[in-house]
């Protein structure tokens, strides 16, 4: 296999990162690998688009011709090495052996980070040859790897929802489904799809239900008065949280408490 390497580099995300390529993305393949963080990459090229959750271990070959998003966790920002190349055919001249992008699980993050780092190192050495030499190793990694997505995807999904519920359930002000979408980088829509497919309810259902549990707590083991409980719990007031909680509970909580 013969390949041109155009430009490569390290990027250690800042926490306010956001990548948009232009509407036809860009003239030649970027190899993307991942060595920190936490985000999310999507792309769409005509009527084909995907995404990917992306973190430790991801890596991307990037297709040429391809609009493509990125942005991740501000918490846990990204550091990817990019590579941009050619495939060459034996005239020398740029060719396209796959037009969609492929996404791997690299076996060996560490060896595979080694790799890449010394291939920007040659290249930044003004040695071409030999930074493709350890680029071509590392495109035989990336080959022989596994593919990310399917029980992979799910479980990082799981992941997810097991995080947004544990902050649902202890925090006093959980994040709202914007706040949980800058903060994971995918839609509020396509959160709250994937959280009622893996919890049975809907966020707004679940976090009401937690809201309800923690005032009952409160209700039954302190004297707060209603509207005290109302801001604890995350209600606008003691009238709505009252409202809330005969419609979830079947009584007013002035008559829980007292059975309780």
């Amino acid at each position: 296999m013969q390949l041109k390497i155009n430009s490569c580099g390290v990027s250690d995300c800042v926490p306010d990162w956001k990548w948009t390529t232009a509407p036809h993305g860009f003239g030649d393949y970027d190899l993307w690998a991942v060595f920190r963080g936490v985000g999310h990459l999507s792309y769409r090229a005509g009527d084909a688009s995907g995404d990917y959750h992306i973190r430790e271990g991801a890596c991307l070959l990037l297709a040429p011709d391809i609009f493509y998003t990125a942005l991740h966790d501000p918490s846990r920002p990204l550091l990817v090495i990019n590579v941009h190349f050619d495939f060459l055919a034996e005239n020398g001249e740029p060719m396209r052996p796959t037009r969609e992008p492929e996404a791997k699980s690299v076996a060996s993050p560490p060896f595979f980070k080694t790799l890449l780092m010394r291939t920007v190192a040659l290249f930044n050495s003004n040695k071409p040859e030999a930074a493709s030499a350890f680029f071509l190793a590392a495109l035989e990694e990336f080959r022989s790897a596994d593919a990310l997505g399917g029980a992979e995807a799910e479980n990082v999904w799981t992941h997810i929802i097991n995080e947004i519920r544990e902050e649902i359930d202890s925090a006093r002000r959980p994040s709202s489904l914007s706040e949980l979408s800058r903060k994971y980088g995918y839609s509020e829509r396509y959160i709250g799809k994937m959280f009622k497919k893996l919890t049975g309810l809907s966020f707004s259902d679940y976090m009401l239900n937690s809201r309800i549990s923690k005032a009952k707590t409160l209700l039954r083991l302190t004297d707060a008065p209603l509207g005290v409980i109302a801001e604890e719990t995350g209600f606008y007031d003691a009238c709505h949280f009252a409202r809330c909680f005969r419609r979830h509970a079947g009584m007013p909580p002035s008559e829980f408490r007292k059975r309780s």
